[in-house]
């Protein structure tokens, strides 16, 4: 039998990340409201299996120091950290100052910054959407350098949440609604949109089996959890899948509200089945009403969609949470002005709206550069050294970035307040 090892398993704080402009401040709060479960840590934790004792350390809301200190008192063998790139600064203040004789690092970060990654401290790191069985064999074999993941959902079992204090994540604050207990989940990877301003790690979708998922949702049910959202990035892309999801659910007579990010695009017999089958609310990048934009941003959409899609909707008493982007250089003011009015023709009850922003690895960004509105590749050079509060000069005018936050909060206070 393989020797027992402390592992300690790790998400990035948020302490001192880029300072973010791009959401003003209501929506700041919307954010802050809702605590997701580290999933994917909890996967990795679910599928080595006993024998070793290893700890969740859901690190998003400690300080960068508090991190540390927690990692030092388990003093793990093993210390395997999830990374996204908005952390960089996090990530390698942990991978160096930290006292574990093994660092093995995955998540969405070390898929365009791997050898970066390895230099900056890491023993080895693991790229791929789903790395259980790969982070499984390096426990025993602590491998160095670069691991390709090949883990697909059929091989592993999904995140047992009793591996930590799962009551801790349940809402306690709504924002924009209410629900009991709610619960996340994932029932895909993967999203085949190109969304210029996105820097989602590109993977092809992987879909759990439908008997899993509904064995998930009772999981989560079972835990007293009466309200469960899918996290996919586009959770509705097969309707085939969800008629079998919903034939699951009905084998088991099992009924609970559920909800799920998505796509624009769904019929009008899979919006009836979902709603009869407890479906509340979906949430969905719409990002612009005006067919130039959304051609601007890559959405595989146009007005005319979006308008059949929230009629489906509201139809069928489903609510949309719908994410919205402004400060694109094809808007006018006069798109601007006469929004608020469409999003609320249209039924929209909880709009959501960001500044657009250059985010690192995005098409949006590799743009700017080339345009030569940023002379150096300021992106690559705060990840080679990263500074913590960094934050990336506005790619217009300190004036216009100045008028869009006060064009957000005047919708908030007529629209989002009432």
């Amino acid at each position: 039998m393989a020797k027992s090892k402390k592992i300690v398993l790790v998400n990035m704080p948020d302490d001192h990340c880029p300072r973010d402009w791009r959401t003003p401040d209501y929506f700041k709060t919307a954010t802050n409201s809702t605590n997701y479960m580290p999933l994917g840590l909890l996967s990795l934790a679910t599928n080595l299996g006993p024998g070793h004792d290893t700890v969740v350390l859901d690190a998003k809301r400690l300080t960068i120091e508090d991190t540390l200190q927690r990692i030092e008192q388990e003093k793990p063998e093993i210390l395997g950290v999830s990374a996204n790139t908005m952390r960089a600064f996090a990530l390698k203040e942990i991978l160096q100052k930290t006292s574990a004789p093994y660092k093995i690092v995955g998540g969405a970060h070390v898929f365009r910054h791997a050898e970066l990654t390895l230099r900056q401290g890491a023993d080895a790191v693991i790229v791929g959407s789903l790395a259980d069985l790969e982070f499984k064999e390096a426990v025993e074999t602590l491998p160095k350098g670069i691991i390709y993941a090949k883990t697909t959902y059929d091989q592993i079992n999904f995140p047992d949440r009793k591996l930590m204090d799962y009551k801790e994540y349940f809402p306690k604050d709504f924002v924009f609604f209410k629900t009991q207990n709610r619960l996340h989940m994932l029932s895909s990877i993967g999203c085949p949109q190109h969304c210029i301003f996105c820097n989602n790690v590109p993977a092809k979708m992987q879909r759990k089996s439908a008997e899993s998922v509904v064995d998930e949702m009772q999981h989560l049910y079972s835990l007293g959890s009466r309200s469960i959202h899918f996290l996919d990035d586009n959770f509705n892309v097969s309707e085939p899948f969800l008629h079998k999801v919903m034939d699951e659910m009905d084998h088991r007579n099992f009924q609970v509200e559920w909800s799920g990010r998505g796509q624009i695009i769904m019929s009008d017999e899979l919006a009836k089945r979902l709603s009869e089958h407890g479906f509340k609310r979906i949430h969905t990048g719409i990002e612009a009403l005006d067919d130039t934009i959304l051609n601007y941003f890559g959405k595989n959409s146009s007005v005319e969609k979006i308008n059949k899609f929230c009629t489906t909707m509201n139809k069928y008493n489903i609510d949309v949470l719908g994410f919205f982007i402004v400060g694109t250089p094809v808007e006018t003011d006069k798109y601007l002005e006469g929004l608020p009015e469409k999003i609320k023709a249209l039924g929209i009850k909880h709009p959501y709206i960001q500044i657009l922003s250059p985010t690192p690895d995005s098409e949006y960004y590799r743009g700017l550069l080339n345009q030569g509105v940023y002379k150096t590749d300021v992106w690559a050079e705060h990840l080679k050294n990263p500074v913590p509060d960094f934050q990336i000069p506005y790619p217009y005018s300190t004036k216009r970035l100045e008028e869009l936050g006060k064009y957000v909060d005047k919708i908030e206070q007529e629209y989002m307040l009432k």
